[in-house]
């Protein structure tokens, strides 16, 4: 990539909205040690969020066309994937619409043995007043859970809402059938010996 390439792309990034990361009950994200990655920053859950989501990396509905391919890993601050780690996704629906009574565009699936995991979705509509269309995120390891947003390059909006966060955005390419592929990596921490934490999850932190 050319610097002015990376200039364009900063600057398609843009700046944190007012209350990204600033809700009450969002932990601060730290900044990372030196030689560690930087964490996924926190974000609000919202309403919307049900247990007993299925099991499914396919969220597409009957009738639906694929928005969005999203793939990535999970990983530790020093880089090291996270194998089994459970990631969940919820989506209102085209509309700006969440679905309170099943699980419609909600599904979880579990990281392999490299951290990797695969979702298809559509890309969902947006509701007031948020301003940026994005997908929730709940991500565990052998940790507590953090819950984030994701955000979508090249949907508008993303720089006029106020829980934007550049860090957030999902960089896309878009394949011949219009189809979105977007890749992101989650960072989280994992427990510490300090923690009350049985030797058998120790033995198993990545």
């Amino acid at each position: 990539m050319t610097v002015l390439a990376q200039d364009r792309a900063e600057m398609e990034r843009g700046e944190a909205g007012k209350e990204a990361g600033k809700w009450p009950g969002v932990p601060e994200t730290p900044a990372p040690e030196p030689g560690e990655l930087q964490q996924t920053p926190q974000e609000i859950e919202g309403p919307y969020f049900r247990l007993g989501a299925p099991m499914r990396s396919n969220l597409l509905e009957p009738g639906d066309i694929p928005g969005i391919v999203l793939t990535g890993r999970v990983l530790t601050e020093k880089g090291n994937p996270i194998a089994g780690a459970v990631v969940n996704f919820w989506s209102s629906d085209l509309a700006g619409n969440y679905d309170m009574l099943g699980y419609r565009y909600t599904g979880y699936v579990v990281t392999d043995e490299q951290g990797g995991y695969e979702v298809t979705t559509i890309i969902p509509g947006c509701y007031e007043p948020r301003e940026a269309k994005h997908i929730h995120v709940k991500v565990q390891g052998l940790s507590s859970p953090i819950t984030t947003q994701l955000y979508i390059e090249g949907e508008p909006g993303n720089l006029d809402d106020d829980f934007y966060h550049p860090a957030l955005l999902v960089p896309c390419t878009v394949d011949e059938n219009g189809v979105k592929h977007g890749s992101y990596d989650f960072v989280i921490r994992q427990v510490t010996e300090e923690e009350n934490v049985t030797p058998e999850s120790l033995a198993a932190r990545a």
